[in-house]
């Protein structure tokens, strides 16, 4: 009799731990989809000034793709904060084991949200991103008349299209790259061995190589976002609105006053006069903070980005010298003993980690032939904007897997993440590492001495021109 009542006691904690497991998952990607549609609604044009909106009918179709594309991005935002979310929660666990406060966050929760930000985000980029473009563009099968059964109709036709192609693209690959066949089997059959996960992961590993090339770009430009932004801060002071308004009241006042008393045109004054109140004068601290806010971020930025680089320094080399397990094995040892460095150690790498994907994201709308795709508030169409939500949800879903292979985390990835097959590639991860330190070094290098080597090149063009000047000059003589 105790032997069944403590198992239905286990089996009522189970339940109730699953039930409040998927209440946690549902509201955190409540919060997410009402951040997404804020963001969206800033940066989304009117419908009226699409060029692909029509009428009454795209109306319809324009709100379900928004709806798709707020999801996706809410999807990417769930992937870029999961792993400094497992961070600081692994330590959480590890610091306050039996605190009631922390009943909710366990183990299971995790594992949890990474199955299911991998699932969503196969979701999306294969089903939601393509049909809500496909969905814009299309226009119904001949002979069906128009309406928006047509067009799904459409839409879903071409969307399974597109799955069928990328099903025998991976084949390709896999039987080409993977097991160095030697025939290559297009049959049906074949297809049971690849499978959507498959191409997610060939899909990370481009948004890893992309993160290669954006990234650094990231680190080098962050330094010239963050400049003009405290520089034109500095050097355009805000003024009262009522201030200026009561200046040119004045000025107004006092040029009538000149031409009633007969005064020419020509000596009015062409400037108003100092405003009637004069601003208030800044305090002592706010004058320090303005002096002293340049500097300081410049100073962070530097230091984030040296740790970062120090970090994929002390990976390769523990990777060269058999310190350090690759990635895709590392999922074979207990994931709660991680951290060595405790609190301050997780701190670290979750600044890191956000820095990294700020810096991604700068370095991506910084690349020429990504620069056009940047979005702007209150006019970028929807083409635009499912564009965008692709772009952010290919990097944000690499994130993890960048942050893992440069050795940014000990944390080990979790579910479907930690099984990619290039993750057990020695060579590649490898050269990853050192091509990461390579390029984020020389961009940093040419950012900081481009202006040295513009001057010393202007002064040898002028010394070039002065020569040349003084051998003519002679020569006419």
């Amino acid at each position: 009799m105790e032997v069944s009542e403590e198992f239905d006691d286990e089996r009522e904690q189970r339940f109730h731990q699953f039930v409040r497991q998927h209440i946690i998952c549902l509201l955190l990607f409540i919060t997410l989809y009402l951040i997404s549609r804020w963001i969206l609604g800033l940066l989304k044009t009117c419908s009226d000034n699409d060029e692909l909106y029509a009428g009454k009918e795209d109306f319809f179709v324009f709100r379900i793709s928004l709806w798709m594309c707020t999801c996706s991005l809410a999807i990417s935002i769930g992937a870029a904060m999961l792993l400094p979310f497992s961070v600081i929660g692994s330590e959480i666990l590890q610091a306050y084991p039996d605190s009631y406060y922390f009943q909710w966050l366990n183990w299971p929760l995790i594992h949890s949200l990474w199955n299911y930000v991998f699932a969503l985000s196969n979701l999306s980029l294969f089903v939601l991103l393509p049909f809500a473009y496909f969905f814009i563009e299309s226009q119904g099968f001949r002979g069906q008349g128009k309406g928006i059964m047509a067009r799904v109709y459409e839409t879903v036709a071409v969307c399974i299209m597109l799955i069928v192609v990328l099903i025998c693209l991976a084949d390709v690959v896999q039987s080409f790259l993977l097991f160095q066949q030697k025939s290559i089997s297009l049959s049906l059959l074949s297809f049971t061995s690849v499978d959507l996960p498959f191409i997610y992961s060939c899909v990370s590993l481009i948004g890893v190589f992309t993160l290669l090339i954006t990234t650094p770009i990231g680190f080098a430009h962050m330094f010239t976002v963050v400049s003009n932004h405290l520089l034109a801060s500095n050097s355009s002071p805000t003024m009262d609105p009522n201030e200026h308004v009561i200046s040119r009241l004045e000025y107004e006042t006092q040029k009538l006053r000149l031409v009633r008393n007969g005064c020419p045109a020509g000596s009015l004054p062409l400037t108003p006069p100092e405003p009637f109140l004069p601003q208030k004068p800044l305090r002592g601290y706010q004058k320090v903070l303005q002096s002293v806010k340049y500097p300081l971020a410049i100073i962070i930025l530097l230091l984030l980005t040296a740790v970062s680089v120090l970090m994929v320094l002390i990976n390769t080399l523990q990777l060269l010298f058999g310190y350090r397990a690759l990635p895709v094995y590392a999922q074979y040892i207990e994931v709660n003993s991680r951290h060595t460095f405790g609190v301050f150690g997780a701190l670290v790498e979750v600044i890191i980690i956000s820095y990294l994907m700020v810096a991604s994201l700068v370095g991506v709308y910084s690349v020429p032939l990504l620069r056009r795709l940047r979005p702007r508030k209150g006019k970028t169409t929807m083409t635009f904007i499912i564009a965008n939500c692709t772009t952010v949800l290919v990097l944000s879903s690499a994130l993890p897997v960048l942050a893992r292979t440069l050795g940014i985390t000990t944390f080990d990835l979790l579910g479907a993440y930690g099984s990619f097959n290039w993750l057990s590639n020695f060579t590649l991860v490898w050269t990853y590492n050192v091509a990461f330190a390579i390029a984020t070094v020389s961009c940093l290098v040419n950012h900081f001495t481009t202006p040295v080597r513009r001057e010393v090149i202007r002064r040898v063009k002028e010394l070039s021109c002065r020569r040349r000047i003084e051998e003519f000059s002679e020569k006419t003589e």
